[in-house]
């Protein structure tokens, strides 16, 4: 697998990541051995928008031990209470939905994560005096979150 630093970190990302837009569809059993199998093969970064909630524990039980090796690209805003995904900017769903990603991927820090959803001027007004940034560096300051976008 070739690798690729990040300009303003140390981080060394595959070129080739796993996306889990549609994922859940194959079962949590076919998610998993999907996952295990990229990172057999070198994989290590993941982008956890989903079309709904299914892959995410199948991520956290194929990364276990080997968390330190994985690159989790989450994103602020996408909201899985029904299963599906959805989103939204508001500051205690985001809450939610962060402390449930984390939970359900095994681990206590995000490495990449970034604002979703900001479509309208309105949608990073209501992100900005919402507080839902300030939630986000909040995040950043305490290792929770290593970058943000």
């Amino acid at each position: 697998m070739e690798y690729r630093k990040l300009p303003k970190g140390t981080e060394n990302i595959s070129i080739i990541g796993l996306g889990n837009s549609s994922l859940g569809e194959a079962g949590e059993k076919e998610a998993q051995a999907a996952v295990e199998l990229a990172l057999e093969n070198g994989v290590n970064f993941f982008d956890m928008a989903a079309g709904d909630a299914r892959p995410f524990a199948a991520y956290g039980r194929a990364a276990a031990g080997c968390r330190g090796k994985v690159y989790y690209q989450v994103h602020f805003g996408a909201d899985y209470r029904t299963g599906k995904y959805g989103w939204t900017l508001e500051l205690e769903d985001i809450k939610r939905s962060v402390a449930w990603q984390l939970d359900a991927l095994k681990t206590d820090y995000i490495d990449f994560g970034f604002l979703h959803c900001i479509d309208e001027e309105s949608d990073l007004h209501h992100a900005l005096q919402g507080g839902v940034l300030d939630y986000i560096l909040q995040l950043k300051r305490e290792g929770v979150v290593r970058h943000i976008g």
